[in-house]
């Protein structure tokens, strides 16, 4: 679609919101920014589409002026079940993603698009790494914080993009398809977006819907939803944790994107032997006195809380909670046995958690994340650990989950100022 002159809605004014009416403004579209939430929440983006001279509403959708549009570019925030989407969706207007959008303009790059329920950032990341590393020129964006939308201007002629991508992303993807898909793992996730979890997965299978023949997709075999996908997908298959040694699964896709860019494996062992890991992804915040602290507040799905509690040694002391996005907290009770000493609900499904594992834990809640790293302390014995891995989205309690994260250390932070050892004179 030529955008020059188009009449294009926004919905949305979060980054990739922002970012797709500042792309579509330098394409000379007259562009229409619409935002449910009041404008109070967001200063810095009303001034910034001051400045560019753009209409826009806040504190609501005028249905009216989003259906005169040639084009709406809806944001990943917007679930299916909005009123906004529905009545989009009644009048056949086109209806693109960010990620559609800003594709029309990269279309000339080789992209290496990651997505699944867990592991997207940190294979994102190092696919990244490796291939800058190997002498590559890099653009990293998507989900893991800059949209795609944003970097079309900045990317380097002839430099691969290497993009994290979500099941939201690729609900409303027209033409999008990437030289090479990777499909990291599926598990139930996002129920309070997507209405099923076979609605997730096909979102999911999306990603490979346009590839070509010639085009590639790296697929987790290891993993059994993603393997009732696979006869769907008519790209190249390679698949990866089939391996007889039990590898990291997030390193061996990583070591097959490589491999199918001509990587040299030693250099690809390197970079990965010398990973210190993501912030907010099991990342160490250290002691206060002789109890450890661990932030996981990138965990927002039960599969990720799992993943981490295997991974911990016996008797952690465990912080978990948010808002639910679906799935069945029950499966992690063989785990939670195992692995955790007590456990510390917090959020809008406190009571949920509490009620599904009281028989088989300690369990209790705190009104707040301070107020639960507190009992944590206050529970834990001599050299022993507590996880913040809360399996459930940030939004009833925080910004999202960097902002949860940040919130846990620098509550660790004053903890820990508070328990310092007495100083001798």
């Amino acid at each position: 679609m030529e955008l020059k002159g188009k009449n294009v809605t926004v919905l949305g004014a979060g980054e990739s919101g922002l970012s797709s009416v500042r792309l579509l403004v330098s394409k000379g579209a007259h562009v229409f920014l619409s935002e449910f939430q009041d404008a109070k929440k967001f200063n810095e983006e009303v001034n910034s589409l001051k400045e560019m001279g753009i209409d826009f509403e806040f504190g609501g959708h005028d249905l009216n002026q989003i259906k005169k549009s040639d084009l709406i570019v809806i944001s990943p925030g917007i679930p299916p079940s909005s009123i906004v989407h529905q009545e989009i969706l009644k009048e056949n207007l086109p209806v693109w993603s960010e990620i559609e959008l800003a594709y029309q303009f990269v279309k000339d790059h080789p992209i290496i698009a990651i997505t699944g329920t867990n592991g997207k950032t940190t294979v994102t990341t190092l696919v990244k790494n490796v291939l800058t590393q190997a002498g590559k020129r890099v653009a990293c964006c998507g989900n893991i914080g800059n949209s795609l939308a944003r970097e079309v201007e900045h990317i380097e002629p002839g430099a691969v993009i290497v993009l994290e991508i979500s099941s939201f992303q690729l609900f409303h993807t027209i033409q999008f398809h990437p030289s090479m898909g990777v499909l990291l793992n599926l598990s139930v996730n996002h129920l309070d977006w997507h209405p099923t979890f076979e609605h997730y997965a096909a979102c999911k299978l999306n990603l490979f819907k346009n590839q070509t023949s010639s085009e590639v997709a790296v697929l987790n075999g290891s993993d059994l939803e993603v393997m009732k996908l696979a006869p769907q997908i008519h790209s190249q298959k390679f698949y990866f944790g089939m391996e007889s040694e039990c590898d990291n699964p997030n390193f061996s896709a990583v070591r097959m994107v490589a491999e199918r860019m001509g990587v040299d494996p030693d250099l690809t062992n390197s970079v990965l032997s010398s990973f210190c890991g993501i912030e907010h992804r099991l990342e160490d915040v250290g002691f206060v006195r002789n109890i450890r602290f661990i932030n996981d507040s990138k965990s927002t799905t039960i599969a990720s809380l799992k993943w981490a509690l295997e991974r911990m040694p016996e008797g952690v002391v465990l912080i978990v909670g948010g808002r639910h996005k679906g799935g069945d907290f029950s499966v992690l009770r063989d785990v939670m046995k195992k692995k955790a000493s007590a456990l510390i609900a917090i959020g809008e499904c406190k009571d949920k958690l509490m009620e599904t594992f009281k028989n088989d834990i300690p369990v209790s809640a705190a009104a707040s994340l301070n107020d639960a790293i507190s009992e944590a302390y206050e529970l834990q014995g001599s050299s022993k650990t507590v996880l913040f891995s809360p399996a459930c989205a940030s939004f009833d309690m925080f910004r999202n989950y960097e902002d949860r994260g940040h919130k846990f250390k620098a509550l660790v932070d004053d903890l820990r100022l508070h328990h310092l050892p007495p100083v001798l004179l």
